[in-house]
């Protein structure tokens, strides 16, 4: 029971600190390439940071579609999973709140996962949110669960969040993270695209985490 207490506190700390800083990241910045540049970057290179100093015990999620993703696998109790998605949704609400407070209205709309298809297309936003979140989950299974990667394993999440970030901004705003959509979602009190940013990405870390089953070492029995 403490473990998982533990757990649910360390994603929620993390996933806090993963969406303030991509939404100030988003928020801070003019429009245009520039932008998403920065954007990009920042979103990557938190996941880095964040991945770097709460997962020196057990690597962090950050993400629910990763938590499905490695349950998928076979890994992991169903206890665990709730623990570890509760953290990261109390996690986004709480960076909502805080954006909310700090900007005020300011910013580019608070720093919302939005591009061309996120109006328009409900499909194609679906469809990139799943296979951008396929990219940073089957990253994770294959440096995290597969044992690829050690001490790298952080710089290579991040790289993998940047790349799969600077493909999907022009075109949704590539959240790829259920809880990071939830945070900009309260921060705007705008909830009518969410469900978009919840069934993309965990459909995607679903696909993953199936994929993962037939590639990644067998689960002990």
């Amino acid at each position: 029971m403490i473990d998982h207490l533990k757990r649910l506190a360390t994603e929620l700390i993390g996933t806090l600190t993963l969406c303030l800083i991509a939404i100030l990241a988003m928020s801070g910045t003019v429009q245009g390439d520039a932008g998403r540049l920065v954007a990009g970057w920042a979103y990557g290179l938190g996941v880095l940071a964040v991945m770097t100093f709460f997962g020196t015990a057990s690597p962090v999620h950050l993400n629910p579609a990763v938590t499905l993703a490695i349950y998928a696998t076979g890994r992991g109790s169903l206890v665990r999973v709730l623990a570890c998605i509760s953290g990261q949704l109390l996690g986004g609400c709480l960076a909502g709140l805080v954006t909310l407070w700090l900007l005020a209205g300011e910013g580019t709309a608070m720093g919302a996962p939005v591009g061309i298809f996120t109006k328009t297309d409900s499909l194609k936003t679906v469809v990139i949110e799943g296979f951008l979140t396929l990219i940073w989950a089957g990253a994770f299974l294959a440096c995290v669960v597969g044992g690829k990667g050690s001490d790298t394993v952080p710089l290579r999440l991040g790289l993998a969040v940047t790349g799969a970030t600077l493909a999907g901004l022009p075109f949704t705003g590539a959240a790829m993270n259920p809880a990071r959509a939830l945070a900009s979602a309260i921060a705007t009190l705008d909830f009518g695209t969410l469900w978009l940013f919840v069934a993309g990405p965990l459909a995607g870390g679903a696909v993953a985490g199936l994929i993962g089953r037939k590639l990644l070492p067998e689960v002990p029995a």
